[in-house]
């Protein structure tokens, strides 16, 4: 029978997990550990090959030592949860979500393995920003739920694409101010002059934009671009943003990918809502381009259930679809689990603390039956699931 252990303490881990008293030429650090993960194959998330045999050791909410069994001295009476041949990866992340202020939906990503999400604009009026960083940090600051990355309200002028409006360069420093001040993590513009059978949308000036982008990296926060079309791609990129918040539908030329690698601003690749407008070919084919190239993307989908143009979806945990159509536009699986992890880690800002696993990160950890880098199915064949050291999901049996 198997054993699904919700937010678990890790002493309580002690009396129901493996233990194994081991020996080797090295020893982990002066932290003691409180779990081990031994028997599987290890992928870091840094785009290095796989490590057999690997073991990742932990010490409350970090990770302490990672490396080949043999290498590793793992104090006797350490809890130990054998995975029994599966693989070990970082946590998931998700860059691109909606309704994501919701304990239902952060706890369904979180036992997906899909650790920490970015919530790219709230889309209801009915709290303020601040109500919801309060909620997001009391009520969901726990290991059960998705860690939630919050780029507070979406930034446009009046009658435009977003709900914080800015009418002079001034005010947008005052707005992205008061973003800040709130609680948010990110900044979110958007360059948008129509979406479905909305048209002729007004748009931010360049001055306006770069006013927000030089408010931001002031505070050392992040700035991410609502953008669909190649034109506004380069408006945004131009005014230094960090990363587009969607792949453009239509082509983008080769110099402008270019001037994005230049200045690594990321890439988030949303397909499935491309795919929801009809226009997930020449999403796929920039995608295919920029990765080639060089260019680092970011895993997101948009989507949670917004049936929309008769594209009925729902992708509340691993988002499968987003993958495959990832990996049909030519990222290879190798570079998919990269883009889950790493790079939508440094769109999230969060870099020095996620997205690898390595000594001194987060402990948190996917743990999978079978082998991603063969068949991407298998993230969703979840055997462990550990958020910041706890572990919430434990399938081993």
């Amino acid at each position: 029978m198997r054993a699904k252990l919700m937010g678990i303490s890790l002493a309580a881990l002690v009396m129901t997990a493996c233990t194994t008293a081991c020996s080797g030429p090295s020893s982990v650090p002066n932290d003691p550990p409180t779990l081990a993960l031994t028997n599987g194959t290890l992928i870091d998330g840094t785009g290095a090959e796989p490590l057999p045999d690997a073991v990742l050791v932990l010490s409350g909410s970090k990770i302490i030592a990672v490396g080949r069994r043999d290498d590793i001295d793992i104090p006797s009476g350490t809890p130990t949860i054998d995975v029994g041949g599966g693989t070990i990866l970082p946590g998931f992340i998700n860059a691109h979500v909606h309704d994501a202020y919701s304990a239902e939906n952060l706890v369904a990503w979180a036992q997906a393995g899909v650790t920490t999400v970015r919530d790219e604009g709230i889309f209801s009026d009915q709290h303020s920003l601040a109500e919801l960083i309060a909620m997001r940090d009391s009520d969901w600051n726990e290991p059960a739920y998705a860690r939630l990355v919050s780029a507070g309200w979406m930034i446009a002028p009046p009658g435009g694409y977003g709900r914080l409006h800015v009418t002079s360069p001034e005010d947008a420093r005052q707005k992205v101010e008061g973003e800040l001040d709130q609680g948010a993590d990110l900044i979110k513009v958007t360059m948008e002059d129509g979406y479905g059978p909305a048209s002729d949308l007004p748009l931010m000036s360049f001055e306006e934009l770069t006013a927000i982008v030089a408010t931001a990296h002031a505070r050392d926060a992040l700035v991410t671009a609502h953008v669909t079309e190649a034109a506004f791609m380069q408006t945004v990129v131009d005014a230094g943003v960090d990363d587009v918040a969607h792949v453009p539908w239509d082509s983008a030329p080769d110099a402008l990918i270019e001037q994005m690698i230049e200045a690594d601003i990321y890439l988030v690749t949303t397909l499935t809502v491309m795919e929801a407008y009809g226009v997930l070919a020449g999403a796929q084919a920039n995608l295919g381009r920029f990765v080639a190239a060089g260019g680092k993307p970011a895993m997101g989908n948009d989507y949670t259930d917004v049936p929309q143009n008769g594209f009925e979806h729902f992708d509340l945990g691993m988002p499968m679809h987003e993958i495959t159509r990832m990996s049909q536009a030519g990222m290879s699986a190798g570079q998919i689990i990269v883009a889950s992890t790493k790079s939508a880690a440094r769109v999230c800002g969060l870099q020095d603390e996620l997205g690898t696993l390595e000594a001194g990160k987060a402990a948190d950890v996917l743990v999978v039956d079978g082998d991603p880098l063969e068949d991407l199915g298998a993230l969703t064949d979840v055997r462990v699931v550990i958020r910041g050291g706890t572990v919430i999901r434990n399938e081993v049996h």
